[in-house]
């Protein structure tokens, strides 16, 4: 298992984070960060300067990402753009992409 170095609570400027990101080049950020597809992961944001993570959920729908590591925060924003994750503009154009394919469903 790869040993990663944490960057918790740290204030970082964007060219640490991107730099400091490059540790988890050849990891899968979707099996790293326990995601499924009961919590499918996309991006909400105009870019990978400008976004946020937000998972769809099963039951809940739409639920904002949290991480409190900057750097393994951009590093999944980034394998996320990288592996044509769905990435929308505004969170009402992700709400409408939910609603026209009747997200959440409650089994």
């Amino acid at each position: 298992m790869s040993q990663f170095i944490h960057y918790k609570h740290q204030q970082l400027s964007s060219e640490q984070i991107v730099a400091y990101a490059q540790q988890y080049q050849d990891e899968d950020m979707w099996q790293l960060t326990g995601q499924d597809e009961n919590y499918f992961p996309f991006l909400i944001g105009q870019s990978l300067t400008d976004f946020r993570i937000v998972y769809w959920s099963k039951r809940h729908g739409i639920m904002d990402y949290a991480d409190d590591d900057p750097v393994r925060y951009y590093a999944f924003a980034y394998w996320l753009a990288e592996n044509m994750h769905p990435v929308f503009a505004s969170q009402a154009e992700a709400e409408q992409h939910a609603l026209a394919r009747e997200w959440p469903r409650v089994e």
